[in-house]
């Protein structure tokens, strides 16, 4: 009876652990994803430098303006990320708890993307049409590789 016990207290802390790696493995897989969507707005200094300089100018003007403000929502994300794996693998889990890290850190996410998205914005009310198309297809290029 007590090897019973004992290898029945084995199958589930066993289980428990396999449980516990699929879910850090699904948030890492979610985070690798996240980060991709966290800035879609992306433009390598060489792709600039190939832009007329009217486009160049907006475009680091642009940037110049948002880095700031996107580099702290970018932390603010990775930070909610690395705070919900660890409250999630905490003997305090509760799902409810969960739930609403989640949905902050969707927030921020948001945030993160809507300040990416009024750089490219701000960027583009500056330059001409044919010029606008170059930067949309500089950032399809980026986006491409990733």
């Amino acid at each position: 009876m007590k090897n019973w016990k004992t290898g029945a207290l084995i199958a589930v802390l066993l289980a428990l652990n396999v449980l516990q790696g699929a879910v850090l493995a699904g948030l890492f897989i979610k985070s690798r994803m996240a980060r991709h969507e966290a800035a879609p707005v992306i433009l390598t200094e060489e792709k600039i430098a190939q832009m007329p300089p009217q486009t160049q100018a907006a475009v680091k003007a642009s940037l110049a303006e948002a880095r700031p403000v996107l580099r702290a929502r970018l932390t603010e994300v990775r930070k909610a990320r690395r705070e919900l794996k660890h409250y999630i693998a905490s003997p305090h889990y509760n799902r409810a708890e969960a739930q609403k890290r989640f949905e902050a850190l969707r927030e921020k996410s948001n945030q993160a993307q809507m300040v990416a998205q009024d750089m490219l914005l701000n960027a583009a009310d500056k330059i001409p049409p044919a010029d606008r198309a170059d930067v949309v297809q500089a950032i399809s290029e980026d986006d491409a590789s990733n």
